[in-house]
C-alpha cells in the first residue's frame, strides 16, 4: 500500500503578480520580457500523517522557491505576442477608404503608459 503524502500550498501573495515589459515591436509581433515576479513565500501545510513527517524538509525546500523562480525568470524570459495584422486602421470618408498603416514602429512611454510611434503609410 502506498503512503499518501499530501500538502496544501499557501502562496504569499495568494495570487502572485507577474510584470511584463514591452521590449520590441514589428509588423507581426510585440515582444515582451518578464520583468518582475512578486512571490514572497511558499508554505506547505501537511494534510496527511505521512506529510507531517516531511513537513520540515519540504518547507525548507519550499522557502527557496520564490528566489529560484525570480532568478530563472526575471529579465530572462521573452515572448513574442503575435499581432493579427499590422498596426493601422482604415477610414472611410465620402465613400472612399483611406488606409493608414504604421511603418517602422518604435516603443516608448508617455506618463507611465506604453506609447507606439513611427511613420505612417497612407494610401
Amino acid at each position: 500500500m502506498d503512503a499518501v503524502i499530501d500538502f496544501e500550498v499557501d502562496l504569499d501573495p495568494q495570487c502572485p503578480n507577474v510584470t511584463f515589459k514591452a521590449t520590441g515591436l514589428s509588423d507581426t509581433a510585440l515582444s515582451a520580457t518578464l520583468e518582475k515576479v512578486v512571490l514572497r513565500s511558499v508554505t506547505l501545510n501537511p494534510v496527511s500523517d505521512s506529510a507531517k513527517l516531511l513537513a520540515l524538509p519540504a518547507n525548507a525546500l519550499a522557502s527557496l522557491a520564490p528566489g529560484v523562480l525570480k532568478k530563472a525568470l526575471e529579465g530572462k524570459k521573452t515572448v513574442d505576442i503575435p499581432l493579427k495584422k499590422p498596426l493601422g486602421t482604415d477610414i472611410t470618408l465620402n465613400g472612399q477608404t483611406v488606409s493608414v498603416k504604421l511603418k517602422s514602429p518604435e516603443l516608448g512611454s508617455h506618463n507611465g503608459m506604453l506609447m507606439v510611434s513611427g511613420t505612417f503609410d497612407v494610401s
